[in-house]
């Protein structure tokens, strides 16, 4: 009852408002999306980044802390979120532009929110909210398109790093949650599109790259007692992002191996090798829906069996997919 009110609610505003809407995404869906991908273990040992678990135990997980770009802020900034739903021309969830023009890169809730709804956790957002469209990378010097000083996205907002996110967080981490060590979860996810367009565009040095990644997983162990980490690997193949999460695994198997800090890794590579080889057994229809991530106009007219929302970007049902990839994986690999 309290959902249905909610939600007729939200339509009744949606009446009100001056814009012009076109549709309004509710919370919770059904999704028409199945799992068809099974994960391919391998050991934190191996010389090559791969699938493996050295003991992240979801069901004690009662705080999650994520860092990444677009594919994981939902805008809070460790805030409450804005709930999930699209308010036209806005495409993205949670924003409206009379308050925050950008929240989630999605038609719904970005696949760390779901991991942990799942768990029951408390979830703190520490990737910027500005950044929910795009933009943020591993660290601004390694790109030499946005190592010349104050850098901006194609939003035109300011662009931040890892390495931000990571001093923002250990100022005010623990005025948030609960962090002790044991229960809490750090997810970390780049090296992906952000840090791979801007290589693309003017080149830089993975190694400084590299370098950072493992830098911010260190202060987080040393300043906040982290134990625990997930790590997407990119959900693309190129030599040098190749190269980069194999120095990346190489490293965390130091960690684990010096202080017996625990590892998940998972590879989107796999995930959405094996949607796009055949999307019409999973129940999708369609590639993208939004030709744009500024409007809605000109979109599908079903973004759940969409694979990207916007360009580049998961729909909320694929979001969901990815969560309950990342969970098998850290069941079945370890």
């Amino acid at each position: 009852m309290l959902l249905f009110t909610l939600v007729c609610a939200l339509v009744v505003a949606a009446k009100e408002h001056q814009e012009p809407f076109e549709f309004i995404t509710a919370v919770n869906r059904t999704s028409p999306i199945t799992l068809r991908a099974s994960p391919v273990c391998g050991k934190l040992s191996s010389q090559l980044f791969s699938e493996a678990n050295t003991g992240v135990t979801l069901n004690a997980t009662k705080t999650v802390v994520a860092f990444g770009d677009s594919w994981t802020s939902n805008g809070s900034n460790g805030t409450i979120p804005f709930a999930p739903i699209v308010f036209p021309p806005n495409p993205s969830a949670g924003a409206r532009l009379g308050n925050n023009f950008r929240a989630r890169a999605s038609n719904g809730y970005v696949w760390v929110e779901d991991l942990a709804n799942t768990l029951g956790a408390k979830l703190i957002d520490a990737s910027p909210p500005q950044y929910s469209v795009g933009g943020a990378v591993v660290d601004l010097s390694a790109w030499n398109s946005t190592n010349k000083g104050v850098t901006f996205t194609s939003d035109n907002l300011l662009r931040t790093d890892f390495v931000a996110e990571t001093a923002l967080f250990l100022q005010q981490g623990h005025f948030l949650a609960d962090l002790t060590p044991e229960t809490t979860l750090y997810t970390v996810q780049f090296g992906d599109f952000s840090d791979f367009t801007q290589y693309s565009l003017e080149g830089g040095d993975w190694t400084i790259a590299s370098d950072s990644f493992l830098r911010q997983i260190s202060l987080l162990q040393a300043h906040a007692g982290a134990k625990n980490f997930l790590i997407h690997w990119v959900n693309f193949q190129e030599n040098v992002t190749s190269t980069f999460q194999d120095v990346v695994q190489q490293g965390l198997q130091k960690a684990h191996a010096e202080n017996g800090t625990n590892f998940a890794t998972v590879n989107l590579y796999n995930l959405f090798t094996a949607i796009q080889s055949s999307p019409a057994e999973w129940g999708y229809t369609n590639t993208t829906c939004l030709a744009s991530q500024n409007f809605t106009t000109f979109g599908c007219d079903d973004p759940d069996r969409s694979i990207f929302y916007i360009p580049s970007h998961p729909s909320a049902t694929t979001h969901e997919i990815m969560n309950q990839y990342t969970m098998l994986t850290m069941e079945k690999c370890i």
